[in-house]
């Protein structure tokens, strides 16, 4: 069969990379920006990936 699905797919290997592009972009980002809040609370945004102050969660999925 000419378009069997294989574990070494194109598409899963360019969606591993593009994960890890995000996971390395998020981590300096967050590293780079964890003084932004000072003492108030702050929360990680997933999407875009950052910080935001004054939350009342650890994790938001978007700001």
């Amino acid at each position: 069969m000419a378009h069997e699905f294989r574990p070494g797919h194109p598409v899963l290997f360019w969606s591993f990379i593009l994960l890890m592009i995000f996971l390395i972009y998020s981590g300096a980002a967050a590293m780079i920006n964890i003084d932004q809040c000072g003492d108030q609370k702050k929360a990680w945004a997933v999407w875009p990936p950052g910080w935001v102050c004054g939350a009342d969660h650890n994790v938001q999925l978007t700001r």
